[in-house]
């Protein structure tokens, strides 16, 4: 009669060898592995500038395995965590993730906020885009660029405005992963643009 099977996770933080259906070896340790749910399992490296990179990799295309030594000692202690830290932390994440949704906010506003907060922080002001002490007005162009205190702020958010607003432009013309509805929005306030003149 044959013992119990050998505990799985004695193979954890093993340094191994894979080599796939393709041909492609990667190395690496075995961080964790799922076989009774998506039968797959990470690979983690430690890159020479001192970052860690993970592979995630489904067992199916695994053509050979090879251990290039034995696990690393793990210390069976974990840190302890601040949780009070860790539930401000949430707290931060999830009223910046709400300030990033205006309210009643139209496609084309919202597209220019999420642009804009790419490269400075931004929050809503009712329909106001504020950025830099900078209020952004409909129709979110530099011309609608009022109020902040600092000249080089109302510059810098007129030109980082104008910037992505040529970039939306750009896709929507190209089809990139911009939406006709984008290059209409942007057809529009052109010629809405071009009235006010």
């Amino acid at each position: 009669m044959a013992g119990p099977p050998p505990q799985q996770n004695h193979f954890l933080g093993a340094p191994i060898k894979v080599v796939t259906t393709f041909g492609e070896e990667l190395e690496g340790e075995l961080y964790c592995y799922d076989v009774s749910g998506s039968n797959s399992f990470v690979l983690r490296r430690q890159l020479p500038n001192g970052s860690t990179s993970y592979k995630w990799v489904r067992s199916n295309v695994i053509r050979e395995v090879q251990a290039l030594g034995p696990p690393r000692p793990v210390d069976g202690t974990l840190p302890a965590l601040d949780l009070k830290k860790l539930e401000e932390r949430v707290e931060r994440e999830a009223n910046k993730f709400t300030n990033a949704l205006g309210a009643g906010a139209t496609e084309h506003a919202q597209a220019v906020f999420n642009a804009m907060a790419r490269t400075l922080d931004c929050e809503w002001d009712k329909e106001d885009i504020m950025c830099l002490g900078v209020r952004i007005s409909s129709p979110y162009v530099p011309e609608s660029c009022a109020g902040g205190n600092d000249p080089v702020a109302l510059e810098r958010v007129q030109k980082v405005l104008q910037g992505e607003l040529d970039k939306m432009k750009q896709m929507s013309i190209e089809g990139g992963s911009g939406s006709a509805s984008s290059f209409s929005l942007m057809t529009s306030m052109e010629e809405d643009e071009g009235r006010k003149m």
